[in-house]
């Protein structure tokens, strides 16, 4: 996520202004308490519909933030832009009422699917407030604020859909690929998210979320049109 939010580092070394890296650590505050959470609990829910309670028996089907966050990934995201949280535990060969794969696929989606609602949720709020509460220059870095938080909820719903693992792109896609290339990614998956952490630090992936998370932030804009 380096690139898409301003960081501590950012100030120390002058690259932001006080006002941009305090709007910025709101919104990354509000990803570790909220945006990581939601997608957890969205997770360990379906997971629970469908017959697996691995989760719910660990007391991971909550939307307390305090059993979801990673303090090393929390720390990292407020220094650097790039953090986790708690991997969800979940045991698909428990999900008796759907096959395997499709209980895979179904876990898999309602995390991007989670970031994508509280984004239109943060958009919503912004766009309530501009129209009810009187101009001045609070209710400006307010809503600048929660608008850089549906921003960070649509690149994390991006994010999570990368065709490797851990990530929820690869077990949307795991099913279909060649039995011994799948075998491969899994031997080799430490090298793998290795790889993906230096691009992303390196900017290199930069571009491509960049560009999709913003091609889903117009898709937020016009479905909230309505407000203004």
């Amino acid at each position: 996520m380096r690139g898409a939010i301003f960081t501590l580092f950012d100030f120390i070394t002058g690259n932001g202004d006080l006002v941009t890296v305090a709007l910025s650590f709101f919104s990354v505050f509000m990803l570790i308490f909220v945006c990581f959470p939601f997608r957890s609990c969205a997770c360990a829910m379906v997971a629970h519909w469908l017959g697996d309670d691995t989760a719910s028996e660990q007391g991971r089907l909550t939307l307390n933030p305090l059993v979801h966050i990673d303090p090393m990934g929390a720390l990292c995201m407020c220094l650097c832009g790039i953090g986790w949280g708690k991997p969800m535990p979940i045991n698909v060969r428990r999900c008796r009422k759907v096959t395997i794969r499709k209980a895979q696929v179904l876990i898999s989606l309602a995390g991007p699917v989670a970031f994508i609602l509280l984004g239109y949720v943060f958009m919503v709020i912004s766009k309530i407030l501009l129209v009810t509460v009187t101009a001045s220059t609070t209710l400006l870095y307010v809503v600048t604020a929660l608008q850089w938080t549906a921003s960070m909820s649509a690149f994390m719903a991006v994010f999570h859909l990368l065709p490797v693992p851990p990530f929820d792109g690869y077990a949307l896609i795991q099913g279909i690929l060649p039995r011994k290339f799948a075998v491969w990614v899994e031997q080799n998956a430490g090298i793998i998210n290795m790889v993906v952490l230096i691009l992303l630090v390196a900017g290199a992936l930069s571009g491509p979320l960049a560009f999709l998370s913003n091609k889903l932030m117009q898709l937020l804009d016009l479905a909230t049109k309505f407000i203004c």
